[in-house]
């Protein structure tokens, strides 16, 4: 049962992502606690089976959002990652999951989500731009947005003497220079 709601989340439904990822933790081991909550998040996938992904586009801008929780699994104290993104209206990606490592702090747990979320936004932006090249998109190309809602995750990314930002920047200038043939 969780493994075809994990196709609706995947593929239409982001908004049952998140918890679809939690209930997929317990999947060997699962308390009543989660069946009940696999039970509800049923009731929830068939009172809201009118929704739909609207894919119309009229202005081709990509924006995306991040967000983290800052160790809220009691179990290992990992924290969760959601980003999505959207081309004008129409939501493209998105994903809910457990960081690959331990954050020490609210700000890294937001850092770690932006900063995974700024390079799958780049690489759609790079598509993007392709299309306007090849005039398979015609106007003027919006600039892209990423949205977060934690000042101490941006704040980093104001000051000029943060090695840690430079240093994952530069290395992002770089790679893209490769893949750019400079």
């Amino acid at each position: 049962m969780l493994g075809c709601l994990s196709f609706l989340a995947n593929r239409t439904r982001p908004d049952i992502s998140y918890i679809v990822n939690i209930l997929s933790q317990y999947q060997n081991n699962p308390a009543k606690v989660h069946w009940n909550s696999l039970l509800r998040l049923l009731g929830y996938v068939k009172s809201t089976v009118s929704y739909k992904l609207n894919l119309s586009c009229h202005t081709p801008k990509i924006v995306a959002f991040s967000d983290s929780d800052f160790a809220a699994c009691r179990d290992d104290r990992v924290s969760m990652r959601g980003q999505i993104i959207f081309v004008g209206q129409a939501p493209i990606m998105w994903r809910s999951f457990k960081e690959n490592c331990i954050s020490l702090s609210t700000m890294e747990a937001e850092f770690v989500a932006l900063t995974e979320a700024a390079k799958e936004m780049m690489w759609f932006d790079k598509i993007l731009n392709e299309c306007y090249d090849r005039k398979i998109i015609e106007g003027i190309k919006e600039k892209s947005l990423l949205y977060v809602d934690n000042e101490a995750s941006i704040a980093p990314t104001k000051h000029d003497l943060d090695k840690f930002v430079d240093m994952i920047f530069e290395r992002t200038s770089i790679l893209n220079d490769v893949t750019d043939g400079k």
